[in-house]
């Protein structure tokens, strides 16, 4: 089961990882081709507001998976039991934290794309 979960979970991972890669260069380019347009659109628009919280949740669900992994290798634990841990709390929350990442950065993107 629980190597189930983290096959499952880092296949989802591979496929998030990979479309934010684009939208990430896609919207680099549209800062670099119209920065004074993108960023205006950026800061004028409400849904801006929405996709910076969501970005914000995932920096905090991202330090909070950390803080799990260290604390495991602070107490020494290790074998089955870290397994667990990892399949159960944070593989889970790094799944969670991409997908809120990659809609935030699609938000972005989606509102600094020229409409023409």
């Amino acid at each position: 089961m629980i190597k189930m979960v983290l096959k499952l979970t880092s296949g989802i991972g591979v496929i998030l990882s990979f479309i934010f890669l684009l939208t990430c260069y896609n919207l680099y380019k549209n800062l670099r081709n119209r920065p004074i347009y993108s960023l205006g659109r950026m800061f004028l628009k409400k849904e801006s507001i929405l996709a910076f919280i969501l970005m914000t949740i995932c920096f905090i669900i991202f330090a909070a998976a950390r803080i799990i992994s260290y604390m495991v290798i602070l107490y020494g634990i290790s074998g089955a039991v870290e397994m667990r841990i990892i399949a159960t709390i944070r593989a889970p929350m790094d799944l969670i934290g991409a997908v809120l990442l990659m809609t935030s950065t699609m938000m972005l993107y989606s509102i600094t794309r020229r409409r023409d």
